[in-house]
C-alpha cells in the first residue's frame, strides 16, 4: 500500500515474487536476511538478477530520466528492481523474465587483486552518500593502477556528480547491459553490506565498504573529494546575487532524506531552523525543484522568512547542490546527501541522526559534528522507504521529535563562528 509523508513522498509499487521463480532468477532460497559480519555475507552472492527483457519498454527512476530497455536483451539488475519493473500496475503482462545466465555463476568479486590493465564495474543501487563511501576506494586503486579501467554503475539522477570523479572512466545506467558484466574482470557490487550485515551498526560505513574490497584503508584516505562544476557555480553566483547573499554568509541546509524513516517532520523543522536563524544565521534550503512549494509554505511559517531562502525552484540537478554548498559556510542536514556533499567539499556539517548514530556515518570526516536523537526505540537501523512503525501520525519517525534544540545550536555555533 502506499503511503505519503508530508514531503508527498510516496512508497515504490512492488511485486511479490513466487519461490519459484526467485529460484528462476538464481536467488539462493537459504540466504539470511541477516549476517553478523563481512565474512559471511561473502558466502552467499549478492541479490543480484539477470533479467531478459519480453517487450522494450520505457521506465523513470525518481522522476530524472526515462530509460529504455531492449526486448530479447539480458540486463543486469537488483532483486528490488526487477520486483518493480518485470510487471505493470494492472496489467497481465510481464516485461522481464529470469534469464537463463544465473549472476553468480558470472560474479567474480573483487577482493584486492592486482587490477594493471584490467577492468572493474563497480555498481551500488543505493543513494548520494553510498556513492561517496565507495570514492576514496577508488582512487585509492586509479592511483595504485593508472592503467585500470573503471566502469561505475548508478542510478540517472547521480551520475552528473560521479562523471566528475577522475577516478572513473565509464558512467553507465542501472540497471546495465549484461555485456557489461562478462566484459569486466572483476565486480564490486555492494548489495547488502550495509543493509544485511550487523557490521554496519558497529562501524563506518566508509571502513566498511573498504573492508568489503579488502582493502582496509585508514580513516584519513576514507575521506571522498569532488569539485563543484565551474559553468554551475557560475550559475550559483548569480543567485546569491539576485538574493543579496554574499559567499560564506549563509547554511546550506537538506531537509528530507531519501527515506521517510530518516526525515524528520516539517514541524521538526520548523523549530530547528527557527533556532538556527534565532542565532544569526542566513538558511539556504535546497531540494529538487518539485518540491518547490512545499519548501515555500514552510519558509511562510518561520519567524524570520527574510532569512531563509528556497534554493530548490532553482536546483535542477545534483550540480547545483554542490555547487550551492562550495559557495557556502557549511550545512546542516538529517542523515542525507548534504552531510557527504559538505564534506567530500572541505566544509563543516552538522548532521541530526535518529535511526542511525552519527558515528557509523559521519566519523571520517574531519570537519563533521553530529546529535543523536534519544529515544528508548533509537537507533533502530530501520532502512528502505517504508514509514517508521513507531510512527503515529505520517511515516516520519518520532525520535526527531526528541532532539536536544539547544545542544545542535551549540554544534552549528562551533562549527560556524560568527563575529
Amino acid at each position: 500500500m502506499a503511503t505519503k509523508d508530508n514531503w508527498g513522498t510516496v512508497d515504490v509499487q512492488i511485486f511479490p515474487i513466487s519461490k519459484t521463480k526467485l529460484k528462476e532468477l538464481g536467488i539462493i532460497s537459504n540466504t539470511p536476511l541477516m549476517v553478523e559480519d563481512l565474512d559471511e555475507l561473502r558466502k552467499y552472492p549478492p541479490n543480484i538478477v539477470i533479467a531478459k527483457v519480453t517487450k522494450t519498454f520505457t521506465f523513470m527512476q525518481n522522476n530524472f530520466k526515462t530509460q529504455t530497455v531492449q526486448k530479447n536483451s539480458n540486463y543486469v539488475m537488483s532483486l528490488g528492481t526487477y520486483q518493480q519493473l518485470h510487471k505493470v500496475p494492472g496489467a497481465k503482462q510481464t516485461f522481464l523474465k529470469p534469464s537463463k545466465i544465473k549472476f553468480r555463476n558470472i560474479y567474480r568479486p573483487y577482493m584486492g587483486q592486482e587490477l594493471d590493465g584490467k577492468t572493474l564495474l563497480v555498481s551500488r543501487t543505493g543513494g548520494i552518500g553510498d556513492l561517496l563511501f565507495i570514492q576514496p576506494n577508488l582512487r585509492y586503486l586509479k592511483e595504485k593502477y593508472p592503467a585500470c579501467k573503471i566502469i561505475f554503475s548508478c542510478g540517472p539522477q547521480y551520475q552528473s556528480m560521479v562523471e566528475t570523479w577522475d577516478c572513473i572512466d565509464e558512467v553507465i545506467d542501472l540497471p546495465f547491459n549484461f555485456g557489461y558484466l562478462v566484459n569486466s574482470d572483476y565486480h564490486a557490487f555492494f548489495e547488502g553490506v550495509i543493509e544485511r550485515c550487523k557490521l554496519a551498526e558497529k562501524i563506518n560505513a566508509y571502513h566498511l565498504f573498504s573492508k568489503w574490497l579488502n582493502l582496509d584503508l585508514p580513516s584519513d584516505k576514507l575521506v571522498p573529494k569532488q569539485e563543484a562544476k565551474p559553468e554551475i557555480v557560475k550559475e550559483c553566483k548569480k543567485w546569491l546575487e539576485e538574493n543579496k547573499l554574499g559567499e560564506k554568509q549563509f547554511l546550506v541546509a537538506q531537509l528530507r532524506a531519501s527515506s521517510p524513516v530518516r526525515t524528520p517532520s516539517l514541524d521538526i523543522w520548523k523549530k530547528i531552523i527557527n533556532v538556527v536563524i534565532e542565532n544569526g544565521y542566513n538558511v539556504v534550503i535546497t531540494d529538487t525543484p518539485r518540491l518547490s512549494s512545499t519548501i515555500d509554505e514552510l519558509i511562510k511559517d518561520l519567524k524570520q522568512p527574510e532569512k531563509v531562502f528556497n534554493f530548490a525552484k532553482v536546483s535542477r540537478s545534483l550540480d547545483y547542490t554542490i555547487a550551492l554548498s562550495s559557495l557556502s559556510m557549511g550545512g546542516f542536514s538529517t542523515d542525507s546527501a548534504l552531510v557527504h556533499i559538505m564534506a567530500s567539499l572541505d566544509l563543516p556539517v552538522v548532521g541530526i541522526y535518529g535511526p542511525f548514530p552519527g558515528h557509523i556515518r559521519l566519523s571520517t570526516y574531519p570537519k563533521a559534528k553530529w546529535i543523536d536523537v534519544e529515544r528508548e526505540c533509537a537507533p533502530c537501523f530501520l532502512h528502505g522507504h517504508k514509514p517508521c512503525p513507531q510512527a503515529k501520525y505520517g511515516p516520519n519517525s518520532p525520535c526527531y521529535n526528541n532532539i536536544n534544540l539547544d545542544k545542535f545550536v551549540d554544534l552549528v555555533k562551533q562549527s560556524f563562528p560568527v563575529s
